[in-house]
């Protein structure tokens, strides 16, 4: 299989060439790396550049360095444009592989001929109580239903098993080209935290929810920049405003209306207890605000190709 590392960036330099660094040290290297570089100046280009030497041989570089690129889901388009491999992982420009990620990624297609999307799991991400997951798994119900709570952070407990889910982590995925074909993603309903769920989401429709997967054999580190990354009240309005999003896209599935009304009935309970906890009432109004830009946005249309 041909495969491509497609990896989005803006101004977290020493982030990325530490990524790249883990890539550099992979049992199986891609046939191509991608970088959608957004940052306002090209320096980590020549950093990157120079690592490659290397490696030319074996794994092409393609550094697309453009400010005009507004966001994530833009660049994650721009690299899907850019390559025709069988199989193309992306990554975010803030973690460390395992060495052998690739290559327990590419096993998996292989393994799994009708598998159409997967993605890794977070190695040691930060501890979640038994309360927080039966909370979580109470309120995401339906639509919202989300195996990753619970499988993050302890893949040794799965011992390399893939677990289904439609719901895929964007920065830890890969898919079969043949997906790209079908289904695009959404750059103009201003998805950011939800865009990995709403696109693999919708590739399930069209390829069936039993070929959507968690590989627990790729593991990786996330670094968690602190660059670019909102403040509480704003993740909060903007998390609340995606997940409304989300619920008018699929608003024709079954239950989904209680789905929605019964997640947002939790939201608001996690809004109250962090506005208490952080003696700050901003977040909760934030997150109520959130809910009514999303009521009130107006669902562009976006015509997939299946």
């Amino acid at each position: 299989m041909r495969v491509s590392a497609v990896i989005p960036t803006k101004n977290r330099p020493y982030d990325l060439v530490k990524a790249v660094d883990s890539i550099l040290q992979q049992t199986r290297l891609p046939d191509e790396l991608i970088i959608v570089d957004q940052s306002e100046d090209n320096s980590t280009k020549r950093e990157v550049e120079q690592r490659w030497v290397f490696v030319l041989s074996q794994c092409e570089l393609k550094y697309i360095h453009d400010t005009t690129i507004t966001g994530l889901v833009e660049a994650k388009s721009k690299g899907v444009a850019e390559t025709n491999a069988d199989i193309i992982i992306f990554l975010e420009d803030d973690v460390v592989l395992q060495s052998d990620y690739i290559h327990e990624m590419e096993l998996g297609f292989k393994r799994y001929p009708h598998m159409a999307g997967c993605c890794g799991v977070v190695k040691a991400a930060p501890r979640q109580s038994y309360f927080y997951r039966l909370i979580f798994n109470l309120f995401h119900r339906g639509i919202f239903a989300d195996p990753r709570v619970g499988i993050h952070g302890h893949p040794s407990m799965f011992d390399g098993r893939i677990i289904p889910s439609t719901h895929l982590s964007g920065g830890l995925s890969a898919y079969r080209s043949e997906v790209f074909q079908k289904v695009r993603f959404d750059t103009v309903n201003g998805f950011f935290m939800l865009e990995d769920i709403d696109f693999s989401t919708r590739a399930a429709h069209v390829f069936g929810s039993h070929a959507f997967y968690i590989n627990t054999g790729a593991m990786l580190e996330h670094a968690m920049s602190p660059v670019n990354r909102a403040v509480l009240g704003k993740k909060y309005e903007r998390k609340l405003m995606e997940y409304t999003l989300f619920y008018k896209k699929n608003s024709d599935q079954p239950m989904a209306l209680l789905n929605y009304i019964w997640l947002m009935i939790g939201l608001i309970l996690e809004l109250g207890y962090e506005s208490i906890r952080s003696i700050n009432l901003d977040i909760f109004w934030s997150g109520l605000r959130g809910i009514v830009n999303g009521i009130r946005w107006r669902i562009k249309p976006l015509v997939d190709r299946h």
